[in-house]
């Protein structure tokens, strides 16, 4: 699953970036100077649709991997403190593999409800004015439950190792250029293989140390 999310998570970059060449092309050609939210071009609204398809896959994902890991079975002592030790530092590892890949979702997902909020809000702007004869304004739009959360069934526990968006270098709260959203997205991706190879090389000690 987390592997899985690797591979989904890395079609992010060149999206973001087709986004960016899609923005910049028609700012150039408008006037507007490749303004993000004004630019919508079919390019725009197909790559933010295609980043959209990236977000479920990925959110299933990380749900699964940590309900696998907030098992009971797990975190039973096995009577063996060594053996404790060391599945607890596994645990600890593919945790935080899982929070910068949360992070990773963030970020996608953010970058496209916001977008598409952008969109619908200017969606026919230049009519509205002379329908109403006042200026345009919208109405906060309601928060929808998660789509990737049974709510029959209790959520999984907080991740302890969770990283705020806004920690990743050279993003902020707030308005972020396109190029600082994908250089953070390579940052994520980085920072993940950096973890996953730790995590990998515990397993793989832990394996070997069992009886054949």
């Amino acid at each position: 699953m987390i592997l899985q999310n690797d591979g989904t998570i890395a079609k992010g970059t060149p999206l973001f970036k087709r986004y960016a060449r899609a923005v910049f092309e028609n700012g150039t050609a408008s006037g507007l100077g490749g303004d993000s939210i004004n630019n919508v071009t079919p390019a725009t609204s197909m790559a933010l649709q295609q980043m959209s398809y990236l977000v479920s896959p990925i959110a299933r994902n990380l749900i699964a991997a940590q309900t696998l890991l907030d098992d009971q079975k797990l975190l039973a002592p096995t009577g063996n403190p060594a053996d404790d030790a060391t599945l607890a530092q596994i645990k600890k590892q593919l945790l935080e593999t899982i929070a910068f890949q949360s992070a990773s979702l963030d970020l996608i997902n953010g970058f496209v409800q916001t977008q598409q909020m952008g969109e619908l809000q200017h969606a026919g702007e230049e009519y509205i004015s002379e329908i109403q004869g006042t200026d345009a304004t919208y109405q906060t739009a309601k928060e929808t439950p998660n789509p990737w959360q049974d709510p029959n069934t209790p959520g999984i526990s907080q991740n302890p190792y969770s990283l705020d968006p806004s920690q990743i270098p050279g993003l902020a709260v707030g308005y972020n250029p396109l190029s600082h959203i994908m250089d953070g997205m390579q940052w994520l991706q980085s920072e993940t293989s950096k973890r996953e190879d730790v995590a990998g090389k515990t397993l793989t000690a832990a394996l070997a140390a069992c009886p054949k």
